[in-house]
């Protein structure tokens, strides 16, 4: 008889997360037995949290959501190479009772431009956000080879750090520099959040329009760029690349998914 394994993405709030939906369906096209579940963890609790999960044997791991990827990589036992340049983990994978850090955002990032044709190489970048997806991205781009890396954010001090630590340019919101491909890294246009676009007024027709955001599909953002004439990729690509690594990282096999079902908010 298999036995069942346990997993679950955590984050604060995590009510819209469409990852144990999709984990069920990675465990039923591979006839893997694992109960995956949505668990809202308050930062407070989230070190007792982890060091729970580290003592119970089926439990393989947990993606990780806002706000707990920079912390979820300082309470990790052991860090992965991709996790430590982003200075952010978005999966835990338990091996004998300790927790490793890994980041498969960037994977995702580049599978999702790939997929559209989108070039990281001598391209423009400005990310839009300053925290662990942010940093996702920011080393998509950097081991990529584009040619200039913008961050901005509502609050220099954090774009600033994190342009530091990628050897980017930082500034506000309002400051974004004209690129060849804008990323929303910001939950700004998540259900629940604040639904506006954050997309700067001077943005090129042609340049491409990422949002990472894929509940809803079709966000401000996306709508905005294309009304504007850029091209958009939305965040469903993203998010089931970087689902499908986690699964290989935890099972040691990737799942099958639809190529069809990854060009979901992207023209």
């Amino acid at each position: 008889m298999t036995s069942v394994r346990r997993a679950a993405v955590i984050g604060h709030p995590v009510s819209h997360s469409q990852s144990p939906a999709l984990f069920a369906r990675f465990a039923r096209n591979t006839g893997m037995a694992l109960v995956y579940e949505a668990v809202d963890v308050l930062p407070e609790d989230l070190a007792a949290t982890l060091a729970s999960w580290r003592e119970q044997p089926d439990f393989v791991g947990c993606n990780v959501t806002l706000p707990h990827k920079e912390r979820a990589l300082a309470l990790a036992d052991r860090v992965e190479p991709a996790a430590r340049a982003c200075g952010a983990a978005n999966v835990l994978t338990r091996e004998h009772a300790l927790l490793v850090a890994d980041n498969t955002d960037v994977a995702g990032i580049e599978t999702a431009l790939a997929l559209h044709g989108v070039a990281l190489r001598g391209a423009r970048i400005a990310i839009l956000g300053a925290g662990g997806a942010a940093r996702a991205v920011a080393e998509a781009a950097r081991r990529n080879g584009a040619s200039q890396l913008t961050v901005a954010a509502r609050d220099r001090a954090r774009a600033r750090a994190v342009a530091d630590a990628f050897g980017a340019a930082a500034c506000g919101l309002d400051d974004v520099p004209v690129a060849d491909v804008y990323v929303n890294a910001t939950p700004v246009g998540m259900a629940g959040q604040s639904q506006r676009s954050l997309l700067p007024a001077d943005a090129p027709p042609g340049a491409t329009a990422f949002d990472l955001v894929y509940v809803p599909v079709d966000t401000p953002f996306l709508i905005d760029a294309r009304v504007r004439g850029l091209r958009t990729i939305g965040g469903t690509a993203m998010f089931l690349a970087q689902a499908a690594a986690t699964f290989e990282r935890w099972f040691g096999f990737a799942p099958p998914v639809d190529a069809s079902e990854m060009m979901k908010g992207g023209v």
